[in-house]
């Protein structure tokens, strides 16, 4: 007669187990927390632009603020950084936007993600009431992100500009915000049908430019980014119609009451 063996199981400790569950979340996070205080650039060619000059005043604390010297415009620009890039690799688009009059704030965010700094820019505008108006920017996470502050403070901002980014949401759609939105061509990370995709959350007086030959990460000095499609032109050059876009609009702004 043959009797049928019973199965026995073995036993898990429940101990051990939650010690490995642990173990394995903590590996997780540490690895995320590494990769997001790992940012990219900036490039050595940008670090010259966080110094002072005859024309700009830069100063550094919670945020990089470039001062003009001389008949400061009243309209202020507040950047938010891409996400996982150094916000240095922006100095040399908020020190050139400075040497045309406009007071700048390049704004450092949590673990290099603005979604963790959305309201930082209320820190910036506390902290200078000689300026009476605020246009908030970003580029690409950044940007977003520059959006949501600028929906939940529409009595602190006056105007927004996206750099390769597109608003969070709709909320802006029935706004009559200023804004500016400004793509590269060669751009691998907000592609055409991107921007087609979501052009109806952006308010409907959005001026749209698209830089020939322009990439994603031309929009900062901090070199080559993946999935991003080469560019036929210099980040100096695109820096430059970059500064020459923004300072239309603002310029345009201080017509508006």
């Amino acid at each position: 007669m043959n009797r049928k063996r019973k199965t026995i199981k073995p036993r898990v400790n429940p101990i051990r187990a939650a010690a490995v569950y642990i173990f394995g979340l903590l590996i997780i996070f540490a690895g995320v927390y590494l990769f997001t205080l790992s940012p990219v650039g900036p490039l050595p060619e940008a670090l010259p632009y966080l110094q002072s000059t005859d024309r700009v005043q830069v100063t550094a604390g919670n945020y990089a603020w470039f001062q003009p010297v001389e008949k400061p415009a009243q309209i202020g620009f507040i950047f938010y950084p891409g996400g996982r890039v150094d916000y240095r690799s922006y100095a040399p688009l908020a020190a050139r936007l400075a040497e045309k009059g406009w007071p700048s704030a390049i704004i450092p965010m949590p673990l290099n993600l603005a979604v963790f700094g959305t309201d930082k820019a209320a820190e910036v505008i506390k902290g200078h009431p000689e300026v009476t108006r605020w246009v908030i920017a970003g580029h690409s996470l950044g940007g977003t992100m520059a959006s949501q502050f600028a929906g939940r403070n529409p009595d602190s901002i006056s105007g927004i500009v996206f750099l390769a980014s597109y608003p969070a949401d709709a909320k802006l759609a029935s706004s009559s915000l200023p804004a500016l939105a400004i793509f590269g061509e060669n751009d691998g990370l907000v592609t055409t049908e991107d921007r087609e995709k979501f052009r109806p959350r952006f308010p409907a007086s959005t001026e749209w430019l698209v830089i020939e030959g322009g990439n994603h990460a031309g929009f900062g000095w901090y070199g080559k980014q993946e999935e991003d499609k080469p560019a036929d032109i210099s980040v100096e050059e695109q820096t430059l119609q970059v500064v020459q876009a923004i300072d239309r609009f603002l310029k345009n702004m201080e017509n508006i009451e």
